[in-house]
């Protein structure tokens, strides 16, 4: 068994299809400290990959310190340096990162982490210790809302070290290229020197493969760390096992598109998808939603439910007037709540908008964009796990839900910043030409 810790759905599901597409059965277990007993144990008797969504993202270091551990018991792992583990982590640094490997460094007892949050298919490479997105400094781009200068927020070594009391060391790009043999001196030699988190550097895919390569020669326990990039090489391709054929239903239904991330990247995919298809657009008043929650969701299931009957893809979007500057910010202060509670909203109103369509209308194709919408869905239609079909896009899994009520729901899950500005039509595409395809589960 491997398994993989994530602290969002999406990061989850982007980690876990690396493994999925090279034959292995992963599911994804969403919540673990409130499903069964029996629901656990099922999913350790089924799988090969156990990826464990555990939401801590957004919470507090010390919060997310005691559901890691939580999780950690519950899954019977403590002090088992023999497994091989795999924190999956935000490819732009988001969350409790220092604090989470802490605590599984002491719970799993391994000796060193090794990380490198690079994701060359999709733009996010690291040099210097520095983490590049789209070819811009971390601290510098959208994706960076730290508190700390630029600078240190782009400097993974110095962002790192701010979340943890662990020692923290680099190998650098120019001894990444160098080779396996010269990345796995540098490992035992900051070893030695008491370093316990080694972040490696890496620009191409190649650069990943070979990271993983050498720490296997290392001689001790490795807690792994990276984004989805970094997961396409945890295993052996000789070493795994042949699946069996599962045949989808049709895909030939509407599409339903939920999303709740602001990046301003959605608003280009969005607007490339509408015109390269017929789509239906419902742009979610949040002023409506903040002052007068019923009768707008009602107004916008009666819509929604008249589109998807009517056979139109449909896309739900909070209005993008709010992503403009200053548009969040002066909704929070006249509704005198935080940004946070504000994103906590949209995601509770949309999860309960989409699970009333998926019931209603006989939804069965889901795109679902961010963090926050996935795990909303998820758990207002009651899907505790999902199983892991194929990889559509880079770092984007297909999956469908492992639920006797909705077990022919394909769910399509997507970080809000991947992709370029075709993704969701293209994305819309694959999942239509998936209709009656035969996939490996």
């Amino acid at each position: 068994m491997i398994y993989i810790m994530a602290d969002d759905l999406t990061g989850a599901n982007d980690s876990g299809v690396q493994l999925s597409k090279q034959g292995l059965k992963t599911m994804v277990y969403i919540d673990p400290l409130c499903s069964d007993e029996n629901d656990t144990s099922g999913i350790l008797n089924t799988a090969d990959v156990l990826v464990v969504d555990t939401e801590t993202r957004d919470l507090s270091e010390d919060q997310a310190g005691q559901i890691i551990s939580k999780a950690v018991e519950r899954l019977q792992l403590e002090n088992r340096s023999d497994i091989l583990f795999y924190k999956k982590i935000d490819s732009t640094l988001r969350g409790n990162i220092g604090k989470e490997i802490e605590v599984l460094m002491e719970l799993l007892n391994k000796d060193l982490c090794i990380i490198s949050p690079s994701f060359p298919h999709n733009k996010r490479i690291t040099a210097g210790g520095y983490l590049l997105v789209n070819n811009e400094p971390l601290g510098t781009s959208q994706y960076f809302s730290g508190q700390l200068e630029p600078w240190e927020g782009t400097y993974i070594p110095h962002f790192i070290q701010q979340q943890t009391q662990l020692p923290v060391g680099l190998i650098e790009l120019k001894d990444v290229m160098k080779g396996e043999t010269e990345i796995l001196n540098r490992l035992e030699i900051l070893y030695k020197e008491g370093k316990k988190i080694i972040i490696i550097d890496a620009v191409i895919e190649h650069h990943l493969k070979e990271i993983m390569n050498s720490s296997r020669k290392f001689q001790g326990s490795i807690l792994y760390c990276g984004s989805a990039g970094l997961a396409n090489y945890l295993v052996d391709l000789n070493e795994v096992k042949k699946r069996k054929i599962k045949k989808l239903s049709s895909c030939n239904q509407p599409i339903l598109t939920v999303i709740g991330t602001r990046n301003k990247i959605m608003e280009k995919q969005i607007e490339y998808y509408r015109e390269m298809m017929s789509v239906s657009y419902l742009k979610i008043d949040l002023k409506g939603v903040l002052r007068n929650k019923r009768s707008v969701f009602l107004e916008y299931k009666d819509q929604a439910i008249r589109a998807i009957k009517g056979g139109k893809h449909l896309i739900l979007h909070p209005d993008p007037i709010y992503n403009g500057e200053g548009g969040a910010n002066n909704l929070i202060k006249k509704e005198q709540i935080s940004f946070r509670e504000l994103e906590v909203i949209i995601r509770d109103f949309l999860a309960r908008l989409t699970a009333t369509i998926v019931r209603t209308a006989g939804v069965e194709n889901l795109i679902l964009t961010g963090g926050d919408t996935a795990i909303g869905v998820c758990k207002e239609l009651g899907i505790n796990s999902l199983i892991i079909l194929d990889e559509l896009l880079p770092g984007i899994p297909l999956s469908f839900a492992n639920n006797k009520h909705y077990k022919n729901i394909k769910l399509i899950t997507k970080a809000g910043g991947f992709g370029g500005e075709d993704t969701l039509y293209q994305l819309a595409l694959n999942l239509i030409n998936y209709g009656n395809a035969e996939v490996k589960v």
